[in-house]
């Protein structure tokens, strides 16, 4: 089965299951969540984030990725993983284009050589996890909680941390420039060798 056909288009139609705003897994009638066949949908997604070298507009919200790599030279553009979990998952070398994270977890997360343009993590929890030597810029990380996590090494440029909530978090050898920090409340966070002073962190700014 080849899994491409799968991820033609991205579906704005809504599930079925009363009450329901979320939107279909492609096309179809349900949510990932009200689907009666959660398991096909998952092994589609997780086969297809393994091996294929693209990945998109799709949606599957809430749901759980566990122990996994994703293919090395991936690129992953305009999908939906809102409110999903990651939990010992591995980014390398992958683009990420438009793509939504926002209200997520990860745990013991790595992201490596990212290039990451127009992407929302707003709303998601980072907990033992790195972001190193990547680019991650205009993006989104408003609201964002961080803990025990390695973010250095990065071109966060025109991103947002807004009203966030950073601890013994490293932000070094980071270009800041641009990039929003304000209301944000951070705790043991090291900003070494990047430029805050070309941040902005206050409401003034």
């Amino acid at each position: 089965m080849k899994l491409d056909k799968y991820f033609y288009m991205f579906s704005l139609a809504r599930c079925k299951h009363p009450g329901c705003t979320s939107y279909t897994f492609n096309g179809g009638d349900y949510c990932y969540h009200h689907s009666p066949d959660k398991d096909k949908i998952k092994r589609i997604v997780v086969s297809a984030l393994k091996n294929n070298l693209l990945v998109r507009d799709f949606t599957i919200a809430a749901a759980d990725f566990r122990n996994m790599t994703m293919r090395k030279g991936q690129r992953i553009s305009g999908v939906n993983f809102s409110f999903c979990v990651f939990d010992n998952c591995r980014f390398e070398n992958t683009q990420l284009l438009s793509t939504y994270f926002d209200f997520c977890l990860f745990n013991s997360c790595s992201f490596t050589a990212i290039d990451g343009r127009y992407s929302v993590f707003s709303g998601s929890t980072f907990i033992n996890c790195s972001i190193n030597d990547s680019m991650i810029i205009h993006s989104n990380f408003m609201g964002i909680e961080t803990d025990s996590c390695d973010f250095s090494g990065n071109d966060f440029y025109y991103s947002n941390f807004s009203l966030s909530k950073l601890m013994n978090t490293s932000i070094e050898d980071c270009n800041l420039k641009r990039t929003s920090f304000r209301s944000s409340i951070t705790k043991n966070v090291s900003f070494r060798f990047s430029n805050p002073e070309e941040a902005y962190f206050r409401k003034e700014d």
